[in-house]
């Protein structure tokens, strides 16, 4: 009876050992995330993961450490030329024979922030993962940090993560959305894909209400040529855009636009390449002016206005900028708000209301301040009419003119940014602001290096 006794005393100590939550979030964690920033994308340079380079893409998965089990998450790995550009794989002009479908020092490795998790054992790692490279994320200004790990398996690699991708896009109609955002672009009647955007929409989940509160983006281009004897004017249906080569992944879009102003027999004036890189909630547009003279040699003014239009769905909103935080309401009609409006260049501008909120950047090179003219307006009038226009009227109109005569000749790199910002409260831009002005830190084993968070590429001689 004792040894019966004790045999039942052994395997009760063993149920209650085996029910102690031993589980491996706390064994095997090496070190809790604490970075809680949400917005960012991290994008880092293949050189970083040495221990991968060469080795084929496909066979290669990331996985974050959370709840004590490495889970699979988006990501993508973007392959670029040996020269610097993107490779495309959708559209008309693809350039897929430039890749070698393997990981090269330039190629980029791309996942979001709130998708990295703890700091885990290499004992984690799952079956059949031979090589692997563990990332870590860091915040400069405050040290915290998150964890994710791209792993390579010689044969048979686990599924993908089953999560939708971020960013959903439909070429054929022009249409994109995630759970931030619903967005449409013009296609002209004759067919072109442009990159300007006519509707804009929030869910609800995300602070909005579900209603399009966008008239369009307007791009309009005008010079006094020959000293004002010739007057030009060029708006953004007649300056033409073109998607022709496109890559979607789990993670972000690639667009790439062709640009030009048709001339006399279907000439293409001044044409040029420009990429827009869209991600859940945001994009980028990097741009290019090269000036081969100083244009005031020609022409008595030279200036472009740009800005976005919304319509009556935006009444009842607020605009604001950094130089004009008090703001002014959106309602149709213009006040001593909008016309004392103070028109010096600023670091951000957003509208915000029932409709949910939208927010602007423009970053010039550094110098390019002082050398273009720029000033904004703001208009809000009913009754105001710019053609083209999908609405008549003008709601929340904020502009901005860029006097371009007097620029030096020259290469200008700048980039257009656009935020949905969910569920805002004042204050929020600065994340959105931080999220560039403070980029993250990445370290792979002993090499580290500053998140790139702006990249021009060097168009291939395919697309010029």
């Amino acid at each position: 009876m004792r040894k019966i006794k004790l045999l039942i005393n052994c395997i009760c100590a063993l149920g209650v050992f085996l029910l102690i939550p031993w589980s491996a979030s706390n064994a095997e964690v090496l070190a809790k995330k604490t970075t809680d920033r949400w917005m960012d994308v991290v994008i880092l340079e293949g050189k970083l993961t040495k221990e991968l380079l060469g080795l084929p893409v496909a066979n290669m998965r990331a996985y974050a450490f959370i709840d004590g089990k490495l889970q699979p998450i988006r990501y993508q790995i973007d392959e670029m030329t040996a020269d610097g550009d993107w490779i495309l794989n959708e559209g008309k002009i693809t350039n897929t024979e430039m890749g070698n479908g393997k990981l090269d020092t330039f190629d980029k490795i791309v996942f979001m922030i709130n998708d990295t998790g703890d700091k885990a054992s290499k004992d984690e790692w799952p079956s059949g993962a031979t090589k692997g490279a563990e990332i870590e994320v860091i915040e400069p200004s405050s040290g915290e940090k998150g964890w994710c790990y791209l792993l390579y398996f010689a044969s048979n690699p686990p599924a993908r993560s089953n999560l939708p991708y971020y960013l959903r896009y439909d070429y054929k109609t022009e249409h994109q959305e995630s759970e931030y955002l619903v967005e449409d672009f013009l296609i002209t009647p004759d067919g072109l894909h442009t990159t300007y955007y006519v509707t804009h929409s929030v869910p609800e989940s995300a602070g909005g209400n579900g209603k399009n509160f966008v008239d369009r983006l307007k791009v309009r281009f005008s010079a006094k040529l020959l000293f004002g004897g010739v007057a030009l004017r060029v708006n953004e249906e007649q300056l033409k855009s073109n998607v022709i080569a496109y890559k979607i992944g789990p993670v972000r879009l690639y667009k790439r636009t062709e640009q030009y102003v048709k001339g006399p027999g279907g000439m293409k004036i001044g044409r040029a390449i420009a990429d827009d890189v869209e991600y859940r909630n945001f994009s980028s547009i990097p741009m290019v002016i090269d000036v081969p003279f100083r244009l005031d040699k020609i022409a008595s003014s030279v200036t472009i206005r740009f800005g976005t239009d919304n319509n009556k769905n935006a009444s009842g909103g607020w605009i604001y900028n950094s130089e004009n935080p008090q703001g002014c309401l959106v309602d149709g009609k213009m006040t001593d708000c909008e016309r004392n409006w103070k028109p010096g260049f600023d670091d951000w501008r957003l509208i915000t209301g029932p409709f949910g909120t939208f927010m602007t950047r423009t970053i010039l090179p550094p110098g390019a301040e002082d050398k273009i003219k720029i000033t904004l307006g703001l208009i809000d009038d009913v009754n105001y009419i710019s053609k083209p226009e999908s609405e008549p009227g003008t709601y929340g109109y904020l502009w901005q003119d860029w006097n371009i005569g007097a620029i030096p000749k020259g290469h200008y790199e700048l980039f257009l940014e656009f935020f949905h910002i969910p569920n805002y409260n004042k204050g929020d831009e600065v994340k959105y602001v931080k999220y560039q002005d403070d980029p993250l830190k990445i370290r792979v084993g002993n090499l580290e290096a500053i998140n790139i968070t702006r990249l021009i590429p060097e168009i291939g001689k395919k697309y010029k």
